[in-house]
């Protein structure tokens, strides 16, 4: 029978091999992909069979001066509406961590950009 010190040892390295299948790491999603943070792109498509966790990051990539990125609430997306108060992102290189569970909107604030189909919303899971 084996000894109680070589149980643990077996148990501590089956956990050791089995936790990176367990455990995965935080992801980084470039908005658009190729086409970045742009006019034209479906970015309901984009998002579509993309499973964002917390912790995941998203990159927005645009031309700086042309768009800018506007986290909102789900009434300022539906309307396109960008509120005074809201976080708005113009660097051209945007990043931003997902960092609860729950529903994300990013609309560009940038007159005409976001009726014209520049916003996103994300289902973020725990």
């Amino acid at each position: 029978m084996a000894s109680r010190a070589t149980v643990l040892i077996a148990a501590a390295i089956a956990v050791v091999v089995l936790l990176p299948a367990t455990v995965s790491a935080a992801a980084s999603y470039r908005v658009g992909d190729d086409s970045g943070w742009d006019n034209g792109v479906d970015y309901d498509a984009w998002a579509a069979g993309k499973k964002f966790k917390v912790g995941d990051t998203l990159e927005f990539l645009y031309s700086e001066g042309f768009h800018n990125v506007v986290v909102v609430d789900a009434q300022s997306y539906a309307a396109c509406a960008v509120p005074s108060n809201a976080p708005t992102l113009a660097s051209g290189d945007d990043r931003v961590a997902l960092r609860q569970a729950g529903r994300w909107f990013f609309i560009c604030g940038v007159e005409g950009h976001c009726v014209s189909g520049m916003k996103l919303a994300v289902d973020v899971h725990g």
